[in-house]
């Protein structure tokens, strides 16, 4: 079985939305990871260690040698600012919601970082923890990301490793009555959870098949969305995606109405991320693909000029030039979650909380969807002008 599948979960909102994409996926040249996706990757890993030590799947010796090899590895990203802090956090709760979910149902069994097979054609990927009892199978996927909430409800992703794990150890302990799908994304101190039964959740999957068919084909449609075009590596040069940004009729009066507005604000995020998608792609395809564009350049942009050997900096002052070390150095306050973790809730409360002042934002027009309640217009204008 090739390392990759074509269908792989982690793109099904992708392949599902847009069947195409998936032959223009495999037309360009594999990009290298983002800083994100590795830092995610190193999360992973730690936390695959921190659960195979607490249950008992490696024994003491293998996790030290296993944890210098991985720090060793990520050394990059290890080494920047209170990654690691905020990781051993992040990773620690991935540990306790594992002992909780383990202890729901008598008789459970913890798999980690088990391949499944999800019974679409091309289709298989490997589920972060599976837990099985005689009643259950539970699937939890540790998001380490922070830009965007992962929800556990219809989410495809999720919904394919639990039927690869239904359909593997769904039987094994007892009669399956109940499938949970699990996000875990500590980082927004996020735990959401769906719940289908065996039925439902198979007959998803069936409805699926065509789909998948489809987009192994050489016919497949396109079906450019925000949330199918995020991580497509088509996206910014993809014909499909620029007609479907731009393919408005504009007969529209002088002035938008509420109305216009209204259907207007639901497609900017699809606008935005072609915006950003197509300066990217623009930028790969004139230095990394060395493919002129008409009329543009690239040059080195931004940048700043940075002391790399403070420490070494630091001591030349001082001490060769005489400089007191209040004049070259200044000292902060550490982060609101850096210090809550280093204290503990329970005792940041008592001792900063008088000292913290709360956030308040700023007016914001969001889908009534969204959980926040709403402000009155106007609102924070009056108070300014009632000061």
């Amino acid at each position: 079985m090739p390392a990759h599948a074509i269908l792989s979960p982690s793109s099904a909102e992708r392949w599902i939305s847009c069947p195409a994409s998936v032959r223009v996926a495999q037309a360009l040249p594999r990009g290298e990871d983002s800083e994100y996706a590795a830092e995610g990757t190193c999360a992973h890993e730690l936390a695959f260690l921190k659960a195979s030590l607490h249950f008992g799947k490696i024994n003491r010796a293998q996790f030290i040698t296993r944890r210098a090899k991985w720090r060793t590895e990520y050394a990059d990203i290890l080494g920047r600012d209170e990654v690691e802090v905020e990781m051993e956090r992040h990773t620690d709760a991935y540990v306790d919601l594992l002992d909780q979910r383990m202890a729901r149902h008598l008789g459970s069994q913890l798999l980690l970082e088990q391949r499944v097979d999800t019974g679409v054609p091309q289709s298989w990927g490997t589920a972060d923890a599976i837990i099985v009892s005689p009643v259950h199978v539970e699937v939890i996927d540790f998001k380490y990301g922070q830009g965007v909430v992962v929800e556990a409800k219809g989410n495809p992703q999720i919904r394919l490793y639990a039927v690869g794990a239904l359909d593997s150890y769904g039987d094994i302990l007892g009669d399956t009555k109940a499938v949970y799908l699990t996000i875990h994304q500590p980082r927004l101190d996020h735990i959401l959870d769906d719940e289908m039964t065996p039925a439902s959740l198979r007959e998803w999957r069936d409805g699926l098949v065509p789909i998948a068919e489809e987009a192994l084909g050489p016919d497949a449609h396109f079906g450019p969305s925000e949330s199918a075009c995020r991580w497509c590596p088509a996206s910014g040069r993809c014909k499909a995606q620029l007609e479907a940004v731009f393919a408005e009729p504009f007969e529209l009066p002088e002035l938008l109405t509420a109305e216009v507005v209204a259907e207007t604000l639901g497609r900017v995020p699809q606008i935005r991320e072609w915006l950003k998608a197509f300066e990217e792609a623009a930028l790969h395809m004139a230095y990394s693909e060395g493919t002129p564009i008409p009329g543009y350049k690239v040059v080195l942009s931004g940048g700043r000029r940075s002391i790399p050997e403070s420490e070494a900096a630091l001591q030349n002052l001082v001490r060769e030039h005489g400089y007191t070390f209040d004049e070259v150095c200044k000292v902060t306050l550490r982060g609101i979650g850096e210090l809550e973790a280093l204290m503990g809730k329970e005792k940041f409360a008592e001792v900063l909380e008088p000292y913290i002042k709360p956030p308040t934002g700023s007016p914001a027009l969001v889908p009534e969807s969204d959980k926040r309640p709403p402000v009155a217009p106007n609102t924070e204008a009056q108070k300014e002008f009632l000061i």
